[in-house]
């Protein structure tokens, strides 16, 4: 039996993910992303930690992730006020600091780039997740 036949891709690489929740009703999908991927660190990149659905307020999130031995961080500087897929820092004087404590994370393990907007080709998540790759050699995934 060939050893990498036991050895999930998971471990191979490294991932810069990201997931919006839309209107996702539990946390399913996004259990199983994080299990399937290895998750270590789960970055809200929101600008608001607060939600249609109170089951996606960051403090939810935030209990949620732990009871899975994950961390959670909330990065509003890494959030978005233009209002479409345009990146517009609400603090842009701490973008740099915070892109490069998460390259830090991520160099340790997976991290996922959360934010509301399910559609990754309509959010800034995937201009974030670009920035932190030229910090980090690691595959970029977009979840859906």
């Amino acid at each position: 039996m060939n050893f990498s036949d036991n050895f999930s891709n998971k471990h191979l690489n490294k991932y810069i993910l990201t997931f919006g929740y839309g209107n996702r009703k539990d946390y399913s999908e996004f259990l199983a992303y994080l299990e399937n991927f290895d998750v270590k660190c789960v970055v809200d990149v929101r600008k608001s930690t607060r939600a249609w659905s109170r089951r996606w307020y960051g403090e939810k999130i935030e209990n949620f992730c732990c009871s899975k031995n994950i961390q959670y961080i909330s990065k509003v500087s890494l959030g978005n006020t233009s209002g479409n897929k345009n990146w517009v820092s609400p603090t842009p004087e701490k973008v740099n600091a915070d892109l490069s404590e998460i390259a830090e994370i991520a160099r340790q393990g997976n991290v996922l780039l959360l934010c509301a907007e399910l559609d990754p080709n309509r959010c800034h998540r995937v201009e974030v997740a670009n920035f932190l790759n030229e910090l980090v050699s690691a595959k970029v995934k977009h979840l859906e």
